[in-house]
């Protein structure tokens, strides 16, 4: 008796696909060492967490990360927020306190006890070379400008994604 390759069955193929299984039989185990439970990315999302700087991770694309999540941060006293590693965070030092949120749209959090509006760190945009954005070449500054007024997080975090990271080595 033969069975038939259901590895080519079409229902199955498209079960396959949308669960994002790269082929047959592939899955990843959940590991809460390097993957953020629920709960981490609820309170991630909702107040935020104060953690040192040398807890998190720094991603080859030059974004920061927390297990398998890009994050925001931002320090409780400064005026602007970081989605990379810039010149200004380089310059913190590694036991630097500092808020991380995975927050995508309005206020950022600074723990159960408030929230706080803040602009996109220019340093940030410029290193990633977000959209084109570039402050040093004159016919691109007014577009810049105009970008870090217009920001959006949320479009952001569908260019570099916020959750899972996958691929993505470290520095």
């Amino acid at each position: 008796m033969k069975l038939p390759d259901f590895t080519e069955f079409e229902p199955f193929k498209q079960l396959r696909l949308s669960m994002k299984a790269r082929k047959a039989g592939h899955f990843e185990l959940f590991n809460p060492e390097k993957h953020l439970t629920g709960r981490e990315r609820s309170e991630l999302d909702q107040q935020g967490r104060l953690v040192s700087l040398h807890r998190l991770r720094r991603f080859a694309d030059d974004t920061w990360g927390l297990k398998n999540s890009r994050l925001v941060i931002y320090r409780a006293e400064d005026h602007d927020y970081h989605l990379a590693q810039c010149e200004v965070t380089q310059g913190w030092e590694p036991g630097q306190q500092v808020w991380v949120t995975s927050r995508r749209t309005g206020s950022l959090p600074l723990g159960p006890q408030g929230e706080t509006n803040r602009q996109v760190c220019a340093h940030c945009l410029q290193l990633l070379g977000y959209k084109g954005f570039d402050l040093n070449r004159n016919r691109k500054i007014a577009y810049s400008k105009n970008l870090l007024k217009v920001f959006s997080r949320d479009e952001f975090f569908q260019v570099y994604t916020l959750y899972p990271v996958q691929g993505v080595g470290e520095r």
